[in-house]
């Protein structure tokens, strides 16, 4: 209990809010999407990151059965994984992998997200 409490203070002291997002696709994402003032408002859980996506895109609503899912949209393909930090060198390994242009660290999940038009760029956000 104690690691964890020292990693998420971690996390915390090195996470952004919108105000330090430059890139317009993420800016969107976590204002319109991951934190809008909808049921769950700025919940970071696994759960629900994966709801809000589907219900932002109008994709149906997967079954969660596994600690990680795939969700395609027309912004690009989705991969939400449950407790990033768990596996750390699995998580590092989708971070630098090539095929994931944008990831995001939201401690309690994590999203890697595939579109050819956005740069390389990791977010830990608040």
């Amino acid at each position: 209990m104690y690691f964890c409490s020292v990693n998420r203070l971690q996390h915390f002291l090195r996470a952004k809010t919108q105000y330090n997002l430059h890139s317009p696709f993420v800016f969107r994402l976590y204002t319109e999407v991951l934190f809008s003032r909808a049921p769950h408002h700025g919940s970071r859980r696994y759960d629900d990151v994966v709801w809000r996506l589907s219900h932002y895109y109008g994709l149906p609503h997967p079954t969660l059965y596994s600690p990680s899912i795939t969700l395609s949209s027309k912004d690009g393909d989705f991969f939400v994984v449950d407790h990033p930090h768990r596996n750390e060198s699995q998580w590092q390994a989708f971070v630098d992998d090539s095929r994931w242009q944008v990831t995001i660290d939201l401690f309690d999940s994590g999203i890697a997200i595939a579109n050819p038009h956005l740069s390389k760029q990791h977010f830990i956000l608040r």
